[in-house]
């Protein structure tokens, strides 16, 4: 009777961690997927009208670090962004220093934009970054990843 009694106290006890298990293993996962969701990066297809889209620009929000990094032609940037009463502004990109002479003006161009941005649009695959005249700047794609 005592061996039964410490095998079922054995069962019991054994079956509690694993559902506790299962629920820090479900915790964590929903931890991963909200961190996931504060990060979208954007594959820029338009630059000031301009198709850049064989170029790999790419800018990536960071809501939870309110910063932006990513690729500007050659270098790689980051930026940091504040947001309020609907409009957003970037702070002059700090980027890497290698130079390359085919990319160097389409960076250049890039930078210079990008501190002009005041509006943000987001949707579920697409975002468009305009300046305080409506004019379009950035157009990008939601990268897949």
């Amino acid at each position: 009777m005592k061996f039964l009694m410490i095998i079922l106290f054995f069962v019991v006890f054994s079956n509690t961690n694993s559902c506790a298990n299962k629920n820090n293993a479900a915790v964590k996962n929903q931890e991963k997927e909200s961190q996931v969701t504060k990060k979208a990066t954007f594959f820029i297809t338009l630059l000031n009208g301009k198709d850049v889209s064989e170029r790999k620009l790419h800018i990536t929000f960071d809501e939870e670090q309110s910063s932006a990094y990513g690729h500007a032609g050659c270098n790689t940037f980051s930026s940091k962004y504040t947001e309020e009463n609907g409009t957003i502004s970037f702070s002059f990109p700090i980027a890497t220093k290698m130079y390359c002479e085919k990319n160097a003006a389409i960076e250049k161009e890039f930078f210079k934009t990008l501190v002009e941005v005041k509006t943000r649009i987001l949707t579920e695959d697409s975002l468009v970054l305009k300046d305080s005249n409506n004019k379009e700047l950035f157009s990008g794609v939601r990268s897949k990843e």
